[in-house]
């Protein structure tokens, strides 16, 4: 199940690599990811930003409930 969106930066600039999260905040959803961006941008013009979906696995989520 989708439960929004985290920024996530490039160390490897747009080479294929690991992208590792800004922080742990979780948007609602990827326009507002994309506003956090596009505000560090302002300051990183050169940062390579990207937002990822963040899903919880149904499985945890059920036995979470449970407890």
């Amino acid at each position: 199940m989708l439960i929004g969106f985290v920024l996530l930066v490039s160390a490897c600039g747009h080479d294929a690599c690991d992208a590792l999260p800004v922080s742990e905040h979780i948007f609602p959803d990827k326009k507002a990811c994309e506003q956090m961006a596009d505000r560090i941008h302002q300051r990183r013009p050169n940062a390579v930003l990207l937002c990822g979906e963040v899903y919880r696995d149904r499985q945890t989520s059920e036995a979470a409930r449970q407890r």
